[in-house]
């Protein structure tokens, strides 16, 4: 059967949710979702689908039937982890956060491995009404910065973004084909917008690093004084200095076994929770169990 026949479009985009943190994370910690349940009944996810098929599978599913029909931000990110970290890359040598906070913004895709390169995301589904203030942001944060977008956004690109900055596109093979390399930008670091995404221990580890110590200083005071320490350390230095430690993140320890064990299509979500064991375990016993008994309608 084909599933995207028997699906009315106007549930893409609640179909889309199932794959975002506040979904999956209540299936985890709870053992089901009330959303993900209800629209699993309501769309018709579950037509023609055996009960006893693994959750693992009925991912998978509905994964491909959103690359077909409804490619949203989560998609992207997916893409970047499955062909990019973990297609080019190496989790030995390499890292992916998302949703990292940059100045007022929030980095959507950050591969770090030696340098760092940030991915903007701008779907079909999206605007550019704040692109230029994001990218503005990012030159002040990551070595390489790349836009990628759909087919239908590409030709608005050019006339917008420096030319520095990278043009990416993601194809209807799940791929990503480059239109414009991005060019290293570590020169131009700022060092006080850089320091603001570190946290506490962080920012202690790098100026221990650079220093060979921590300020002897009460609480109230070491913020100030480690960003004033932070701010003379030249820009390519701070650059690598704060993207190594950011890099140490997610390192759990059963992270590629996790990766290695469960479906393509959660890839993205893996990483999100790759520096919370417990979580990475919830979920590979999550998908273990059937869709008959996750999704069942006693749930909704």
């Amino acid at each position: 059967m084909n599933l995207a026949k028997t699906i009315d479009r106007t549930f893409y985009p609640a179909i889309g949710k199932i794959f975002t943190p506040l979904v999956m994370d209540q299936l985890i910690s709870k053992g089901h979702s009330k959303y993900l349940a209800e629209v699993s009944l309501n769309s018709g996810l579950l037509e023609d689908l055996d009960p006893t098929t693994p959750l693992s599978h009925f991912f998978d599913r509905v994964y491909h039937l959103l690359f077909k029909n409804y490619r949203n931000e989560y998609l992207y990110k997916n893409t970047i982890a499955n062909k990019v970290l973990l297609g080019k890359y190496s989790l030995n040598t390499s890292s992916m956060l998302t949703e990292l906070r940059v100045g007022k913004c929030k980095a959507d895709a950050v591969i770090i491995n030696g340098t760092s390169t940030v991915y903007e995301i701008k779907s079909a589904y999206d605007t550019f009404a704040r692109l230029q203030n994001q990218i503005q942001t990012y030159l002040e944060v990551f070595d390489h910065i790349n836009v990628i977008t759909s087919n239908s956004q590409l030709s608005r690109l050019g006339s917008i973004l420096p030319q520095t900055v990278g043009i990416q596109v993601l194809t209807d093979r799940n791929t990503i084909s480059t239109i414009r390399e991005s060019k290293s930008n570590r020169k131009n670091t700022n060092q006080s917008t850089l320091f603001n995404s570190m946290r506490k221990d962080e920012y202690l580890r790098v100026i221990k690093a650079y220093t060979g110590a921590v300020p002897d200083l009460p609480n109230t005071l070491m913020h100030r004084e480690c960003k004033k320490i932070f701010c003379k350390i030249p820009a390519e230095s701070a650059h690598d200095l704060t993207m190594s430690m950011l890099r140490t993140r997610n390192k759990a320890k059963i992270l590629g076994d996790v990766l290695s064990t469960t479906p393509k299509s959660l890839s993205a979500y893996v990483l999100s929770i790759g520096n919370d064991k417990s979580k990475l375990q919830a979920l590979m016993h999550q998908l273990t169990k059937t869709t008959g008994t996750t999704l069942s309608p006693n749930f909704v």
